[in-house]
This record gives C-alpha cells, structure tokens and sequence, in this order.
C-alpha cells in the first residue's frame, strides 16, 4: 500500500506545518478507527466544554441574585439549581475527560510509532539492493523511527499526543469568538480574524526551528554514532585499552553543538514576529475588555453577562501560548511527512521491468555469465569492476583471487542482485538477472558473507534465517549445523537449540569469532539444504582457528557437491582445491584457470601463492612456492 495518496507534483501545496498536521490526522485512522474516533469526539468535547461552562457560569452568576430575592423554593430558585448541577457536571465532565484524552493521545502516539516504524521497515527492506542506506533522506527518516532521545521533538507520538492538547485549544478558541459574536459582533470577527494569522506565524517560527535541526541531521547522525560508540557494547574494549573516552566526548560535544546551535539561534524567535503577534493579541484584548467594561460600566450588561464574556475572552488567548506541544506539532510538520513519503522516494528509484515469478527449480543448470560488466557504487566515481567477462558453469567450483580493492566482493553483490551493474549484463542460464524476480532468485542462493550478521536471537533462529520458509524442520537444521561443524557448539549451549546468542538477554551467551563462523556456514549450508543451487563463500575460514580450519578445507568437496560454487578468499590452501581459479585485479580479470595452470605461468597468482607459502616455509617467495608445489605433489 502506497504510503502517499497522491505524488507530490499532485497535492496543493499546504503551509508545511498544516501539511504535517493532515498527514498525521491521515494517519489516525490507519493505525487504530476506534481510538481515532474517540479521541476526535475527545477533541470537540475537549473544545465545547469548556466554552458551554463560561456560558453557564455566566447564567448562573447572573441568577444567584434573583435567586436570593425570590428564594429557593421558587421557579427562579430551582432555575439556579439547575444551572449549579450543569456547572458541576461540566466541571466534572472536563476533569475526566482532560486525564483520559492525554492517556489516549499518549498511547496512540506510540501506536503511530511502531505504525511507522513497520513501514520504514518494509520501505528499507523491499529494495532488492541496498545502495538507499547511504542516501540522507533514508539515514534521516530512520533516526525520526528510531527516537534515538537527542531531539524527541520531532518523533511522531510527540505530536500525536500534542494533537491532544493543541487542537481543542484552537478549537476552544473558535468557540469563544463565536459566543463574543453574541455580544458584539465586531469584536467575534476580530478574533476569528486575529486567531488563524497568529497561528500561521507562530507555527512557521517553529518549524523554521525544526528546519534548522533537519540541516544539521548529518551532525546530529555523527554525534549520535559517536555517543554510542562508549554506550554499546561492540566498541567497548577499543574505547578503554586505547584511551578513547575523552577524545569521543570532544568530538561528541563539537557535533553535538553543530548540530543544536542552529535550533537553539531559531529558538529564539524573531523579534518582529513575536512583538507583532504579542501587539496583535494585546490590541484584540484591550478592545474586547475595553468595550466590556465600558458596557459594564454604563449598565449596557448584567453581571452574568461580563461573567460570560470575560470567561470567553480568557478561554478565546489559550491559542497564542509558544509552548512544547505547538513546538511538538510544528516539528512534526517536518518529520511525518517525510518519514510517511520513504517510500513513495525509494519506489521511484526501483528498476523498472518485468520479473519472472517462476523459475525452473535447477536454475542455474548451465551457467552464469557476466558480459562486460562494468560497475561503480553509487556517490562513487571509481570503477569497482571494470569490464569483467566471466563464465560460470552450473555444479562447477570457482575461486576468485585478488589484493583487497580487487572488485571481489563486489562481483558477489551483482550476483546476489544487491546492486545492479552500470553497464553490461549478468546472465542466469541466458536470463538477464535484473529480469528475474529478486526473491525468487535469492532462494536459489546461500551466502557467507565475510561480514556476516550475528543475530541476538535463538541459535535455531540464527541458522535458520538462510531459509525462513523452513525454520520449523529441526532436522535439517541439525544435518546444516552438523556439515558446518556447529552442531557440538549448539548441544553445548546452555539452552541448546533456543539459547540466545547474545549476552544481553537472560540465560543468552556470546560466541567467539570462529563459532559465530561457523553458525554463519551453518546458515548459508541451511539454505543449500533448502534448494539453493548456488554456494557464495567470503572469507568461510577467516575467523577459524587452524584445526577448524583444516577440517572445513578437507570436507570443501562434500559441501560443494553438485553445487555452483563460488569462493573468495585468501587463504590459497583452500582456493587450490577449487576447480576453475580467476585473479581479479584493478577491477578486471587478469587470469584464469586451475591452479597447476596459474602456477606454471607464473604470473599474478603464482606470486601471490608464493608470498603466502613463504610465510610458512620461512624462505623467499619463490622457494616458498616451490616448497609447497613439492608437498602438493
């Protein structure tokens, strides 16, 4: 569902803060129709209320001493009384209603957060690449949902909650101006005419507030990364063995303040809009009050009339206040309507194009093949690949080499359809990948990444996440984690199976590098096991130590049987072991072929093999090579 009624070249252009305002109220409705409507009937009686208890204030000042002539007994007296019992009510009435309208606008308002939050989660997550989480409005409508606490003003429930208190005064006040029509008609009008002009400036000063903050958000992002590098845990270590507390707090205090000083500098209103709209309320009143006490004066009015004006005119000024809640409902002026249009922003920048829902079920059975594929980040100017062509047979093993730069990592994200090529094609079995529905095509596909994610959830669940269509079959999550040399580690966890795998939880438990390896093998092995057809290995031994090492290098066969294997890495006793082997350098393929092929060359690859078998053999490059070629032989 889209999450804007209309682009935006179609909406009439609105003032910004009444353009957030109606997105909100849009909003209500979506996310809970009961409590939308209560809290709307709320809002009117909220408003009446208090105005229908000026009136019969004012009726009851002005019949007490009727009463006092004609006694209680009398018409008149039990007309007092029932002017009493109406006031009371209405007092009473306000007071519960006041309560619950600010408990209903609160837990409306974190109904609208977590409303959001399920949208921009859906909006991030429905692009097929993930090139939008480097663009500002991304970055800057998820700190909005996130409520990181540094500028609560602008988070949605803020101004929910605001809705509350805001618009029954503005409402309240319409009310009074039309009782003070029934008193003097001009001095109604004046109101009505002086109410909607002081809004409009004192909203605009706010949100004017609200823009200075939302051209800081790049700051306000760096000063809250900054602050959570010594409040999470992931940093913690660094942060105390390097001494990096008082350098954070510097550089946190210096964005912080390049951030906040532009709110603070618009904060403080401009002078000609705070004295034009103070000179404007203070005419209105000395005019209104005037006229009443010169009626009061010469015996134009009765008691209860001056009682039901001057009630009237105190509850006509509760609009012009520069308090939290307008600032509240300004800011989100800003910030709804941005987070509400994310995915309008992020649907226009999809590709364009048909998607195949059906793919046969052995897809890849002949290859993959990148032609001319050039490819560079976006924001970027250097080429991360340039012009590769490459064919990958379908059940075949491929080792892709190269220095760091090299264009690996990106070979694999134009595989996995996270980022589409900027020229060139790749091609599935002849299909043009960008033709082929992402999700589709991703069930085929089970990846370790080098940076994999360590999930704080159940190991069960962590494994599973690689085919979440299959989560409840323990028995292949068992065989996933038994091929992967996980399933030991998982029996010896303190809950099994459902033990957390995070310290932050009760009865949870942190893992090592290698073990956290291994439940990420385990993962993309769930997923073969799930139907994949394509294995994509970064890095699969990088945090493993030796004899886990070795125990994954002896059983590469039996993982990769029958698949299309693709593995990057630089550790060349497992890249030997592939049957096809490319060097990629500078973003292009510089050689290819097996090892033994690469190795009499002895170009790029032979190098680099060299280097790394000195290492162990303690002599040069070239001796190291040749030591390793005669214990292979």
């Amino acid at each position: 569902m889209p999450l804007l009624r209309a682009p935006a070249s179609r909406r009439p252009k609105l003032p910004p803060t009444l353009h957030g305002i109606l997105a909100l109220v849009r909003l209500l409705p979506h996310v809970d129709r009961a409590k939308a409507a209560f809290g709307l009937l709320g809002v009117l009686a909220a408003a009446v209320l208090p105005v229908a208890g000026a009136v019969v204030s004012g009726l009851l000042v002005g019949s007490i001493g009727a009463t006092l002539r004609a006694g209680l007994d009398s018409p008149q007296g039990r007309h007092t009384l029932v002017l009493l019992a109406a006031a009371g009510a209405l007092v009473l009435v306000q007071q519960t209603l006041t309560p619950v309208l600010a408990a209903l606008g609160e837990t409306l308002g974190r109904e609208v957060d977590a409303e959001l939050q399920q949208r921009v989660m859906a909006a991030v997550g429905r692009p097929e690449g993930t090139a939008h989480f480097t663009d500002e409005r991304v970055l800057d409508a998820l700190r909005v949902v996130r409520g990181l606490g540094m500028t609560e003003t602008d988070r949605p429930s803020q101004a929910v909650a605001a809705l509350a208190t805001v618009l029954p005064a503005w409402l309240r006040a319409v009310a009074a101006a039309l009782v003070l029509l029934a008193f003097h008609w001009w001095i109604g009008l004046l109101w009505l005419a002086t109410w909607p002009v002081v809004v409009h400036f004192m909203q605009r000063e706010y949100f004017r507030v609200g823009q200075a903050g939302g051209a800081r958000s790049g700051a306000l992002r760096r000063a809250e990364y900054l602050r959570d590098l010594v409040l999470e845990r992931p940093a913690a270590k660094e942060v105390r063995i390097w001494g990096l507390l008082d350098w954070l707090l510097e550089r946190f205090t210096a964005a912080w303040r390049e951030a906040t000083e532009p709110v603070w500098r618009e904060r403080r209103p401009r002078a000609r809009v705070v004295l034009g709209s103070t000179g404007a309320v203070v005419a209105v009143n000395l005019a209104s009050y005037g006229t009443l006490a010169w009626a009061a004066v010469h015996h134009d009015v009765g008691l209860g009339t001056v009682a039901v004006f001057t009630q009237a005119l105190a509850l006509a000024n509760t609009y012009t206040a520069f308090d939290d809640n307008n600032a509240y409902l300004s800011f989100a002026g800003a910030s709804v309507p941005r987070v509400l249009s994310l995915d309008a922003t992020l649907a226009a920048e999809r590709p364009p194009g048909p998607r195949t829902e059906h793919l046969p079920p052995e897809l890849p059975a002949h290859a993959i093949a990148f032609e001319g594929v050039r490819f560079r980040y976006p924001g970027t100017a250097r080429e991360a690949l340039r012009g590769v062509d490459l064919r990958i047979a379908a059940g075949r093993s491929l080792a892709v080499v190269g220095d760091n730069g090299a264009g690996k990592s990106s070979l694999v994200k134009l595989l996995c359809g996270l980022h589409a090529p900027t020229a060139g094609t790749v091609r599935i079995d002849g299909h043009d990948l960008t033709a082929i529905d992402p999700a589709a095509w991703r069930e085929r596909i089970g990846v370790l990444f080098q940076d994999f994610a360590r999930y704080h959830l159940t190991a069960a669940e962590n494994i599973a996440m690689g085919a979440p269509r299959h989560a409840g079959d323990r028995d292949r999550l068992r065989e996933a984690a038994r091929r992967a040399g996980a399933l030991p580690l998982i029996e010896g966890l303190p809950h099994g199976w459902d033990t957390v795998l995070s310290p932050e939880y009760t009865g949870g438990t942190d893992l090592s590098g290698g073990q956290w390896q291994r439940i990420a093998l385990a993962r993309a092995l769930f997923a073969v096991d799930a139907g994949a057809r394509v294995l994509i290995l970064d890095e699969p031994t990088a945090a493993l130590d030796v004899r886990a090492e070795a125990e994954i290098y002896e059983r590469f066969l039996e993982l990769t049987e029958g698949l299309t294997t693709i593995l990057i890495s630089h550790r060349f006793s497992t890249v030997r072991r592939a049957e096809r082997i490319v060097v990629l350098e500078g973003g292009a393929v510089v050689e290819d072929g097996r090892h033994e092929e690469l190795m009499e060359r002895g170009g790029r690859y032979a190098a680099m093999f060299g280097l790394q078998a000195a290492r162990f053999t303690g002599g040069t490059p070239a001796a190291g090579r040749a030591a390793a070629e005669a214990g292979h032989a």
